[in-house]
């Protein structure tokens, strides 16, 4: 018994300092815990999409007090625009700016979310934000993006308008009829078959050679790598490409990886990346303006827009095309409700 009250007198002071240690002892907050995310993107330097990129990077460090880092791989740094996709699937990068064609080869849902599976089928672009914006649609995005690509979405970034870089002037519809066009992705091919003209299938780096040597009249693209990519040095004339409103790429992190942050952390990556989107739209028509006004002043030939007749007929032509496309690519019952969204963003 003595023993026993010896051993007793022995431990309880052990316990109550220990006691007295951990309530003294500075825990760290599930929001203090530092964690690195890298972030893949596939645009020209200085494009709007790799700026939004930097600018997540920037505004997630400052908001987490620096106990989130991101680790940036701009401009094909690390993956191509086809790679990058698998990375996101598989995990090896956390997170990447998604390019909107090889996504929408794994999801014809997001293909037309985007506007890029709808092309020639959009009033405005106010006609295309109000559908982008719909909770609907965004819900399927969201779907699409856990089942199809195992990723969060975390928010759509728009690229910029389309436009056509031509060797010859493009004045109205009729004038695709056998124009050798470089497409990016299967929807827009559809697309401007369906205005007579010829289809190419080419990767980005070869358009600048494929119009030197003539294998190609034109590409579809955006101001930016028009004019970042030096495209205007061998196709003299820019066409407004009214098929495309701000088309979106998607901002995403696997969906392991977002599984295994904190609350707070995810908290604040998916505030700041809905930031980055609604910055972008706005920088978007910025960076649109500056490169007209750039080409305006005699780095092409001509800036080509379309009258409001010729924009109707586009529409005319192409949507029962698109239509017809939407349902085989998605099918009937999510087709019809995609379609039903946009007319009924048309009619707000």
């Amino acid at each position: 018994m003595k023993k026993f009250l010896l051993r007793q007198n022995y431990w309880f002071p052990l316990i109550v300092l220990s006691a007295v240690l951990l309530l003294n002892y500075p825990v760290r907050s599930e929001a203090d815990q530092k964690i690195k995310l890298s972030l893949s993107s596939n645009l020209s330097p200085g494009s709007c999409l790799e700026l939004a990129a930097d600018k997540f990077k920037e505004l997630v460090e400052k908001k987490s007090n620096g106990n989130i880092t991101v680790v940036r791989y701009p401009s094909g740094e690390l993956y191509d625009s086809k790679s990058e996709i698998e990375a996101i699937v598989n995990g090896s990068v956390d997170m990447a700016i998604m390019h909107v064609a090889y996504v929408g080869a794994r999801s014809p849902e997001l293909e037309f979310i985007s506007s890029f599976g709808a092309q020639g089928c959009w009033n405005d672009n106010e006609h295309f934000y109000r559908f982008l914006d719909m909770p609907e649609v965004r819900k399927i995005a969201d779907e699409q993006f856990r089942t199809k690509l195992n990723a969060k979405l975390l928010s759509p970034i728009s690229y910029g308008v389309g436009i056509v870089g031509s060797k010859k002037a493009i004045r109205n519809v009729s004038d695709f009829k056998n124009f050798k066009m470089r497409a990016s992705g299967t929807a827009q091919s559809v697309m401007y078959k369906a205005l007579g003209a010829i289809p190419v299938e080419l990767s980005i780096k070869e358009v600048f050679m494929a119009l030197q040597r003539g294998t190609i009249d034109g590409a579809a693209t955006g101001p930016g790598r028009f004019y970042f990519s030096k495209w205007y040095e061998a196709s003299p004339y820019m066409i407004r490409d009214y098929s495309s409103p701000y088309l979106q790429f998607w901002h995403a992190i696997n969906l392991n990886k977002w599984k295994k942050l904190t609350p707070e952390n995810q908290k604040t990556i998916a505030e700041t990346a809905e930031e980055v989107s609604q910055w972008a739209r706005i920088y978007a028509i910025d960076e649109t303006e500056t490169v007209y006004r750039k080409f305006k002043d005699g780095l092409i030939k001509e800036l080509i827009f379309f009258s409001d007749e010729e924009r109707a007929r586009l529409r005319e032509i192409v949507s029962p095309v698109m239509h017809d496309w939407t349902i085989k690519r998605c099918g009937h019952e999510m087709g019809e409700k995609l379609w039903g969204y946009m007319i009924q963003a048309r009619n707000k």
